[in-house]
Order: structure tokens, then C-alpha cells, then sequence
């Protein structure tokens, strides 16, 4: 009952948000959409027998109550009463009105001449020959190209009363489509609208629905023959805020189903109009003609019309200018159409803004009100030469928009109604800031720097494009004052249009479906719990009856299927003893033999030689895959040397990573169905135990063979966290390969270190061939430094070396991970063979990273490291020596090393490298800001940085790809909950790989007391019974602590290679914890014993 009763509440709360938003646009309006009018006040009037008094004082009381346009018919067979002799007096007389005023004309040319059609008696019949209406279309367009832009064809043709016969698409469609190409050719900048739609439910033969024929016109082919769509959405006695759509209901939203229907037939970057619309208000004593249309009272009707057109503005950026009807009925004797006529009782009077005395009635007043509160930028997108738009400066304009001046002002300034704003820019590879500030302040929307908030017009990847970017959002929903400075980008037609919108403040709506949606989840959990009681199985009973009423050629079948299953588990089996076979060849044969294959597979120039190569690489390793690990860890810095294979290239350490992974399952498998097999068999279990190692036994997983630690989650939650910042990534392409190199295929190495049986040898040769491929990279480096070969040159002409990587920053980052390893077992551990080896590898790796010159690696990272490595060794007079040691280091920093021109402006902020990093810092964090749950996503920081959030001051290292931080580089692509992973991550880690160092210096289980009382303090690594252990586990955590400390200044993680090294540090302190040997007291218990 609780959990229908959650479900039922979350239920009306999205009913009740469906219902509210139902036809409106939240946010910023498509970029699709076509531009609106800042004006959409329109009135339908009848001017054309005015006297121009009359005409004055109609269009004045229409301007000065906010109208910006009026909806006039110009009749063919006034204009035209013969063909060819035309008489425009009347309509100059309009026109010239309405553009002195600056009020716009929607010009509906309607009715038929009787030289043109066959019914003499109806005027409102189409014409015989399309083309005449055509000619005269193109010629009143041609007449009043510069004072009318807008063109209704016909009105209503969807009843037989306003066409003349009985509907149809079809026949409107003959005489919309020649009208349509010629008022264009006359007019190239001209909006035509589809003839208004009448509302009815009617399906025929006479009349048919506004819906029906609407989509009738699309079937036949009418969309590219209109620019718009008009509607007559009457409220008749419905409130504007009924919300009901149902096409058998008349009211103000029906102008949502019309708007489906064109989403629906793709049009939907066309405007709405409404021709005609309003409610009547006849007085109470009207003695006249019955409305069809409803009544309400003359209050209703003016506070219904407010509601109206608020709604419209805010709720539809999609509908256009909206012409009430009427300013008053045209007067005229009858004769021409059937709403020509208008004497004293015609009932519509009763949508008159002035009645018959010239007086305005309320509804006038309500939009006077409303339009002196709306002027401005509309929800909907406005081109730059919106005449709302102001522009300071020496703008240039065009169809491409609006240009930046080369010098002086450079303003931009227009108010606009809603919530959110955007600029439509046209971006490419150029530099060019635009300075916002809304109402007086600084956008909250963009980052900042000394000037204020700014837009960067460079485009993220520096192609060209146009996009619509937001730069406010989340305002009080009103009237608001942009302005926009612009610096730089001329020449680049940079300023396209604007777009402006309005979003809902449903916090509280939102935090009801959060607390419902808990409460949802524990009463489904709690259900879940109770039904796992009920027995749902079903009896072998009838699984052999249905059997049995199976054909025999389907018994056949299916029987041929599980023998074909028993054939595969047969050789899975066999397969499975094959990794025990192999281990009496020892190691060399096959680590030789895995050895050459590689080399093989990487150098060969024949394709059949590489297939042939990557099977026997495979199956190499699924016979030793501790092997496939060390080769992993060997390959890891050489990702940038991928080998092509067939149209695709893939770098080996990505190649043996899923070479590795699909022989660890498939060896799973195998050693499932022998375990299987061998119970079937009657093995007992103590010797079926024996079948598969200890490691892989316990397992609270099927196929993970480990129990999971905290540290196991942890990379799991990364990686899920890594995953679902795809989908908030611009760029999903570029985010779905790092997740795949830098996040995915590491943590694969991860958990191929978790679940790989190691012994001793296993262990250490990972470890080797980490240090092998470290000093194949510093000895590269090293010979291209002698030959000055693949240098960089840095500031004063310091030459750096850079071996494999593309950045001498690189190889401090990676050998700055080794050189910890190595002091430690140089220092601790316990082979003496393999300190001596690992002593000879540091002489290559340290003098690669000192010529380097990684300002991280040789001030924070490796002395930070070295220092963990020196403490544990030294105990605590290490302490007072490292002391000393940082007092000298900063002597040296200071001193001799601030003469080099590499490290002379290390502390100056105000210029050089520290002043870039700050400012890089700074909009790291406003990236955090506008993305804070998973960031801008994988490897979209580039384009983030430089599209949006690069400080106009640091414009001359815009390229970056990281933040040069690791909390803020985690933060930035993954959102908070990636930064939660990373400190999980760590911590986790940490408290591992303290467990691998404690067995030693547990107490003893006699109150806890000290195995020896310490006269002098004694080195910690002297106390443990595996020094080498012990000796690669600090080596570990001092490694850890390079990654963060040169992580504070530069990349840590997110490079092939780090994140390699990354997880293979997690991985082995993972394994030496797993197999640290038991507390000293324990030991000595057992040998008493």
C-alpha cells in the first residue's frame, strides 16, 4: 500500500508538470525555430473604405494602445476589376498609413474578380486559372515590397462558406503554390502565411476540421510553399488558462494541436499565427444576432485577452503575431464576403477594441497595459537586425548578421522579456571576446576576469560554426536590460541573432519526486524482499509434458543444441588444464616465447603474418597471464608509437590489455566448467579445491574470483561515474575514446591484477618490466639529448628532451612514478642482485628526468616522493634530515636555480607560466561551476577551455587539455561525483597499502605491549619479515604521493600511460595486501607450538 501510495503521489506530480508545460517551451527556444516578432499585438481591421481621417485615427489608437500590426483583406476584385487595369488608391491609403506609423501590414489577398471565375455570384470562389491570382499577387507584392512583408493567401478555405464549394487541400494547394513562387520572386524577403484555418470538427463534404486540413495540405505536398501557419484559436467561453487539448474542444489551446501537427509533418521551425482570435463580449441588453463564438462579460474579455497573450508570449516562442478580432466590423453594405457586412446588430461588435462610437472598451486598455510591460526581445529567437536592437558603434549589417566595429564602440544593448538568454554567434578560428552584464551586473552564467563576465567567440575545435550560446539564465521572469561589449572579431560577421526564453522554478516539484522516489525505492526493496518467500517455480512435471508435445523434429533440435553445448564444455574443460600443463615448461620458454610473438605482431609489414601473430599472442596468454600483466605494464609509455591494424591503429599496450581480458574470461570459463565436470565426476571436495588456486576461492562473485575491498568499489564507482560523463559531454565522440584508452582499458589492468594468481616471481617481473619500460624511455631520451634530436627548446634556449612522449612534461610525470620504486628498493629491499639492477636503472632514469627540466617533477613531485622513500628508511632522524634537505632545496630553488631562464620566473604570477596557470585555475573553476555533477566530460576540457571558459588575458596558451591540477582535472570531467571517486580512490588505496606494511608492526597479543623495547629509534624497514615486500609497498605509496604532488601543477591521470601506472599501483598494493604474510607474534606462536 506504501509503495502505490509513493508511486501515486510521484504519478500526479508529473501529471500536474505535463499539464502546466503542455504545448510550452522550457528554456531556450529551438535554434531551428524561425525568428518572432518582437511585436505580436495584431489586430484585424477594414480599412479599405475609410476616409484617410478615419484611416488616421484607427491606425493611431491601434499604435498608441501597442499593436505592432494590422491584419487588412485587399480584395482581387476590388483591386483588379479588369484584367490588367488596377486600382490601388485605397490600398496606398493603408499601407502608406501603416508604415508612417510603424505598424505592420499582414495583407490577406482573398476573393475572385468575375473575369476570373465561373460562380459570378461568389467572390470568395478560387479563381479558374491559378496563374491570373498569381499575377496579381506578384504585382501587389512588387508594389509594396518595401512597406509589406507579410502575405495571408485566402482565408478559411477550409469551409465551404469562405471558399466558395465544398473544401479541399488539393484545390487550395493549385492556387497557394503559384501565389506563393511569386510574391517571392517580387519580394525574396516576404512571409507567407497559409490561409487561416477555421476552427470546426467537421469531417466533410462541406466543411472540414482546421486539424484534418491541415494535415491533408502536408499530405499534398503543401509545406514548401508556406512560411507560416495561421489558426483562429476563439477562446469562446474557456479561460486562456484551460489547458485542455482535445480536438473536439474549442478553446485558446487548440493552438497546440495545430503546432503538433506541423512538429509532426517536420515543420516545425515554421511560426503559428493566429489570424484571428479573441472573446465576445455583447452587452447584457444585446438585442442583435445570437454569437457563435460564446459571451463573457466585457471584464472577462479584456482580462482573458492579457492572459491570452501572456501566455503566448512566455509559454509559446513558436507562435507569431496574434490579430484580435476586431478593431470594429467593417460598415460596409453587404455584397462582397460574409463578414463584410457589419450593421448595429451584427454580433460582432462584440469583439470590437471601440465600439460603434469610436470609444475603447476595456480590452483595449488590457493590452495597452500588457504591451508596455513586454516591449522588447519575446521568448522565440530575433535576428541581429531585430529593430528592438540597439547598436553603438560603427556596426555593419547584412543576411549574415551583424559585424564587430574595428575601432571605437562596440556596443550592443535591447531589453528582452523571460528568464534565459542567448547570443547566435558565428565561431571559427579567431579571437574575439563579447562583455556581458544584465541589468547593470555581471552574468552568472560566464566566467570572469578583471573587465567583467565575458563570451569567447573562438570556436572549441576552430572550425567554423554557428551556435546559440546562453549567457543568462535562471532570472526572474520580466523585463531585463542586456549589454554587450564586444572586443575584437571584425570582419567575422560574428553577432548572428538572439534567442531568448523562459524556464520553471520547479525546485519544489523536483524535490518531491526525490523524496517520493526514495520512499518508492525502499517500499519496492522491502516488496522485493517479501516475494523472494513465494515459491514461483514450476514443477519438472510440466517441463516434460510440453517436452513431450514437441515434434520429433523439434525434440531433434533442441537436443542437437545441448550436444553441441556439451562439445564446447568438453573442450572448455580440456582447455582449462591447459594454463597447469604449461607451468612445467618453467618460465623462460614462454615468457621468451610471449616475447618474440609481441615483437612479431608489432613489426610485421603482412597482414597474415599479423593475424597470425595476434592469435598466437592470445593464446599465449591465456596460457600465462602473468605474463600478458608485465607486458602490459612494459608497453604502458609507448602508446603514442600504435601499430596499424587492418583500417584501425591501436597502441599495444591497448592491444595486450584486451588480448589479456579475453583470455582471463575465457580461462574463467574453462576453469568453471572443469570444476563442473569434476564434481559431476564424484571428486571429492578437498581435492576439487585443489583444481583451482586459493586466490580464486571465497568469492562472494560467480566470475570475480576475489572478494571485493573498498578499493575495488571504489575503481568501480569510477568508472560508472567516467561512463555517465559521456552522455553530459558536447563531444561524445572524443569522450568515448578516452573512457575507452585512459579509463576503461586501465581499470581492466586493475582488476586483471586483482584476479591473476601471483607468486613471488609473478609479482616482481610486473614490477621489472615497469622499471625495463622507464628506462627504455629515459635511455631514449638520453641519445636524442647527445644527437639533439626531438628537443624543445624552452625559455633562454634551454634544450629539454622529450624521448617518446610529445612534451618533456611528460617524461617528468611518467619517470617521476619509477624513481620512488627505484629508491625504495634500492634502499630496503632485500634481492641483492635486484638492487643493484634497480641502482643501474636509476642512473639512466634520473639524469633523463633532470634534463627534463619538469619544474613539477624536480621541485614538488619526485622530492616530495623521495621524501616518504627517506623517512621510511632513516625512521625518525630522517625527519630532521629532510628538514635540512628543504631548507637547502629552497636555497637552490632560490639561488643558483632561479638564475636558469627555465625556472627564473617560478614565483612570479604577474607574467611567464605561474601567471598562465593561475588564470587556468580560475576558469577550471567556473567550469566546476556550470557542470558540477559530471563536468564537461572526457577529454572535453579542451574544447570547454578554449570555446567558453579561457580567460581573455591568458589568450596566448589556449590549447590545453587539462587544468593543470589533478582535483580540479577529476572535477572538471567528471563532476563532483568524479572527484568523490578520485578521493575514494585514495583513501582506499592508502589504507591498502598501510596493510602491507603493518603485519610486522602489530603487537603482541600480551596486552598489546612492543615485541621489543627500542633503545634508539630503529628504521621501520628493518622490522618486517619480506623487506622486498615491504621495500615495493613503500616504493607504492611514495609513488601515489608523486602522482598528487606534481599533480598540484600539472597532469596526473588522464594520459594513457598515467593512468596505466595509476592502476598498476593500485593494483599491486591490492596484491601485497592480499598477501602479506601473518603478524610477527603469530609466527612465533606457530613455531612454539
Amino acid at each position: 500500500l506504501a509503495l502505490l501510495i509513493s508511486l501515486s503521489a510521484i504519478s500526479a506530480i508529473l501529471l500536474r508538470r505535463a499539464n502546466e508545460t503542455s504545448g510550452a517551451t522550457i528554456g531556450l527556444p529551438d535554434p531551428a525555430l524561425d525568428p518572432r516578432p518582437n511585436n505580436t499585438f495584431a489586430v484585424n481591421v477594414a480599412l479599405e473604405s475609410a476616409t484617410p481621417p478615419q484611416i488616421g485615427w484607427a491606425l493611431d489608437t491601434i499604435r498608441d494602445a501597442g499593436f505592432g500590426w494590422i491584419k487588412q483583406s485587399f480584395r482581387w476584385a476590388e483591386i483588379e476589376p479588369v484584367r490588367g487595369q488596377f486600382n490601388w488608391a485605397a490600398s496606398d491609403r493603408i499601407v502608406e498609413g501603416a508604415k508612417d506609423r510603424g505598424v505592420g501590414v499582414v495583407a490577406v489577398l482573398i476573393t475572385t474578380p468575375e473575369w476570373a471565375r465561373a460562380d459570378h455570384n461568389v467572390e470568395t470562389v478560387p479563381p479558374l486559372d491559378a496563374a491570373d491570382f498569381a499575377n496579381f499577387a506578384r504585382a501587389f507584392a512588387a508594389r509594396y515590397a518595401d512597406r509589406v512583408n507579410v502575405y495571408q493567401i485566402w482565408d478559411e478555405p477550409n469551409l465551404a462558406s469562405a471558399w466558395g464549394r465544398p473544401d479541399s487541400a488539393a484545390d487550395y494547394l493549385r492556387i497557394l503554390k503559384p501565389a506563393y513562387l511569386a510574391i517571392h520572386r517580387a519580394d525574396p524577403n516576404a512571409t507567407v502565411l497559409l490561409a487561416a484555418l477555421a476552427p470546426t470538427v467537421e469531417t466533410g463534404p462541406n466543411n472540414l476540421s482546421d486539424l484534418l486540413y491541415l494535415r491533408a495540405l502536408y499530405l499534398a505536398g503543401a509545406a514548401p510553399y508556406f512560411d507560416a501557419v495561421s489558426a483562429k484559436p476563439y477562446g469562446f467561453g474557456d479561460s486562456p488558462a484551460e489547458r485542455e487539448t482535445d480536438p473536439n474542444h474549442f478553446n485558446f489551446s487548440r493552438m497546440i494541436l495545430l503546432r503538433q501537427e506541423m512538429v509532426a509533418h517536420g515543420d516545425g521551425h515554421k511560426l503559428l499565427w493566429a489570424g484571428n482570435f479573441g472573446w465576445n463580449a455583447l452587452p447584457e441588453n444585446w438585442g442583435g444576432e445570437k454569437s457563435i463564438w460564446g459571451k463573457v462579460s466585457e471584464a472577462a474579455q479584456a482580462d482573458y485577452t492579457a492572459q491570452a497573450y501572456a501566455r503566448a508570449i512566455a509559454e509559446w516562442p513558436w507562435a507569431g503575431p496574434m490579430a484580435l478580432e476586431n478593431f470594429q466590423p467593417d460598415p460596409d453594405p453587404p455584397g462582397l464576403n460574409p463578414f463584410a457586412n457589419a450593421p448595429e446588430n451584427d454580433p460582432r461588435w462584440g469583439f470590437a477594441l471601440a465600439d460603434s462610437s469610436g470609444r475603447p472598451r476595456p480590452v483595449l486598455s488590457a493590452v495597452r497595459a500588457l504591451a508596455s510591460e513586454t516591449r522588447g526581445l519575446l521568448p522565440g529567437n530575433h535576428a541581429a537586425t531585430d529593430p528592438a536592437v540597439g547598436y553603438e558603434g560603427d556596426w555593419k549589417f547584412s543576411e549574415l548578421g551583424a559585424d564587430i566595429p574595428r575601432s571605437g564602440p562596440a556596443k550592443i544593448v535591447f531589453d528582452f522579456v523571460g528568464t534565459d538568454l542567448a547570443v547566435r554567434v558565428r565561431r571559427a578560428d579567431y579571437r574575439a571576446y563579447l562583455y556581458v552584464t544584465i541589468d547593470g551586473q555581471p552574468s552568472r552564467l560566464l566566467p570572469h576576469d578583471s573587465r567583467g563576465t565575458y563570451l569567447v567567440l573562438t570556436s572549441p575545435d576552430l572550425f567554423p560554426r554557428v551556435e546559440t550560446l546562453p549567457i543568462a539564465s535562471g532570472l526572474r521572469y520580466g523585463k531585463h536590460t542586456a549589454v554587450i561589449e564586444a572586443e575584437r572579431g571584425w570582419d567575422q560577421w560574428a553577432v548572428v541573432g538572439f534567442s531568448v526564453g523562459r524556464s520553471l522554478d520547479n525546485r519544489l516539484e523536483s524535490l518531491g519526486l526525490a523524496i517520493f522516489g526514495v520512499l518508492a525505492l525502499l517500499f519496492a526493496f522491502d516488496a522485493a524482499r517479501a516475494a523472494r518467500r513465494v515459491d514461483f517455480g514450476l514443477p519438472w512435471s510440466r517441463l516434460r509434458d510440453r517436452f513431450g508435445r514437441l515434434t520429433a523434429l523439434g525434440q531433434t533440435v533442441i537436443t542437437s543444441i545441448f550436444a553441441g553445448l556439451l562439445w564446447l564444455s568438453a573442450w572448455l574443460t580440456w582447455g582449462g588444464e591447459l594454463p597447469q600443463l604449461t607451468r612445467r615448461l618453467g618460465d623462460t620458454t614462454p615468457l621468451v616465447a610471449t616475447l618474440l610473438t609481441a615483437g612479431v605482431f608489432y613489426i610485421s609489414p603482412w597482414l597474415l603474418l599479423t593475424v597470425i601473430s595476434i592469435a598466437a599472442l592470445f593464446v599465449l596468454f591465456y596460457l600465462r597471464l602473468d605474463v600478458a600483466l608485465a607486458l602490459i605494464a612494459l608497453f604502458a609509455p609507448f602508446y603514442l608509437q600504435p601499430r596499424p591494424l587492418f583500417d584501425k591503429v591501436f597502441s599495444m599496450v591497448e592491444i595486450t590489455t584486451l588480448l589479456a581480458t579475453a583470455a582471463w574470461v575465457l580461462r574463467r570459463v574453462a576453469e568453471s566448467i572443469t570444476t563442473k565436470t569434476q564434481r559431476h565426476k564424484g571428486t571429492k571436495k578437498s581435492e576439487l579445491s585443489g583444481l583451482v588456486p586459493s586466490s580464486l576461492r571465497g568469492s562472494r562473485f560467480p566470475y570475480f574470483p576475489v572478494s571485493f575491498s573498498s578499493l575495488d568499489w571504489s575503481v568501480l564507482f569510477f568508472l560508472a561515474v567516467a561512463f555517465a560523463s559521456i552522455f553530459a559531454a558536447d563531444i561524445r565522440g572524443v569522450a568515448t575514446r578516452e573512457f575507452r584508452v585512459i579509463v576503461l582499458e586501465p581499470a581492466l589492468f586493475y582488476f586483471l591484477l586483482r584476479v591473476t594468481p601471483l607468486d613471488r616471481k609473478g609479482l616482481w617481473r610486473i614490477v621489472d618490466f615497469f622499471v625495463m619500460g622507464a628506462v627504455v624511455v629515459a635511455a631514449i631520451g638520453l641519445y636524442q639529448y647527445v644527437t639533439k634530436t626531438n628537443l624543445i627548446a624552452a625559455e633562454g634556449g634551454v634544450l629539454r628532451l622529450r624521448s617518446v612522449f610529445g612534451s618533456p612534461n611528460n617524461v617528468g610525470l611518467y619517470l617521476g612514478r619509477a624513481v620512488p620504486i627505484l629508491a625504495a628498493i634500492v634502499l630496503m629491499g632485500q634481492d641483492r642482485w635486484r638492487r643493484i639492477a634497480y641502482l643501474g636503472a636509476a642512473l639512466i632514469v634520473l639524469p633523463a628526468l633532470a634534463l627534463s627540466f619538469s619544474k613539477g617533477a624536480l621541485l614538488v613531485g619526485v622530492p616530495a616522493s623521495l621524501a616518504v622513500v627517506l623517512i621510511f628508511w632513516g625512521g625518525r632522524w630522517a625527519v630532521a634530515g629532510l628538514g635540512a634537505a628543504l631548507v637547502a632545496a629552497l636555497g637552490l630553488a632560490l639561488g643558483p636555480l632561479s638564475r636558469n631562464p627555465r625556472f627564473a620566473n617560478l614565483f612570479d604570477v604577474q607574467s611567464g607560466t605561474s601567471f598562465f596557470r593561475v588564470r587556468l585555475w580560475q576558469s577550471a573553476l567556473y567550469m566546476i561551476r556550470d557542470h558540477p555533477l559530471l563536468g564537461v566530460g572526457l577529454d572535453n576540457f579542451l574544447y570547454a577551455y578554449r570555446g567558453r571558459y579561457i580567460n581573455p588575458e591568458a589568450w596566448q596558451d589556449q590549447n590545453l587539455s587539462h587544468p593543470h591540477n589533478v582535483v580540479l582535472d577529476f572535477a572538471a570531467r567528471l563532476g563532483l561525483f568524479g572527484l568523490a571517486s578520485f578521493v575514494w580512490m585514495q583513501v582506499a588505496f592508502f589504507i591498502t597499502a598501510w596493510k602491507a606494511l603493518t603485519p610486522a608492526l602489530l603487537l603482541s597479543p600480551s596486552r598489546a605491549k612492543p615485541l621489543a623495547r627500542e633503545t634508539a629509534p630503529t628504521p621501520l624497514a628493518t622490522r618486517h619479515p619480506s623487506l622486498d615486500s615491504r621495500a615495493l609497498a613503500i616504493g607504492l605509496i611514495a609513488s601515489m604521493v608523486d602522482f598528487l604532488a606534481h599533480g598540484l601543477v600539472d597532469a596526473s591521470y588522464f594520459f594513457v600511460d598515467l593512468a596505466f601506472v595509476y592502476f598498476l599501483t593500485l593494483g599491486l598494493a591490492a596484491v601485497l595486501a592480499s598477501h602479506r604474510p601473518p603478524p610477527l607474534w603469530r609466527n612465533s606462536a606457530q613455531a612454539a607450538g
